[in-house]
């Protein structure tokens, strides 16, 4: 019969209660851009990001009947996201676009090119897990 050392079988169970706290932790502590987003354009906004890239695909409040928009970006300096935006479909635009993350849960456009985009501000929810977001 094979024993685990005592200071191992004393120290698993609070690793393995700990981990989940930790992570619940740092989400509050960085919760980052990834997720759903509200533009002031009425349209809704998911974010995500890959290989050092930031995406975003938007669509109308209509669900996305009225306009579709995808937008590929890299991170720059002062919390800034730079890159190109198209309309998948009508109205057909495009353009370029630097947003800055002012916190958490708000997104400004800073600068645009080409055609009209409507969105200059976007917000998400503070999240209700029991952070403190007075920090």
């Amino acid at each position: 019969m094979t024993r685990i050392p005592t200071f191992l079988a004393l120290a698993l169970p609070i690793v393995l209660l700990t981990a989940p706290a930790q992570h619940a932790v740092a989400q509050c502590l960085a919760p980052g851009f990834e997720g759903k987003w509200q533009g002031n354009d009425g349209g809704s906004y998911v974010i995500s990001s890959a290989g050092g890239s930031v995406y975003w695909t938007g669509r109308s409040g209509d669900n996305g009947k009225s306009w579709v928009n995808r937008f590929k970006g890299e991170f720059g300096d002062n919390k800034t996201i730079s890159g190109e935006w198209h309309d998948t479909g009508k109205p057909w635009g495009h353009g370029t676009m630097t947003v800055k993350m002012v916190d958490d849960h708000t997104l400004v456009r800073t600068s645009a090119t080409g055609s009209y985009f409507g969105g200059t501000r976007w917000t998400r929810p503070v999240p209700s897990r029991g952070c403190d977001d007075t920090r």
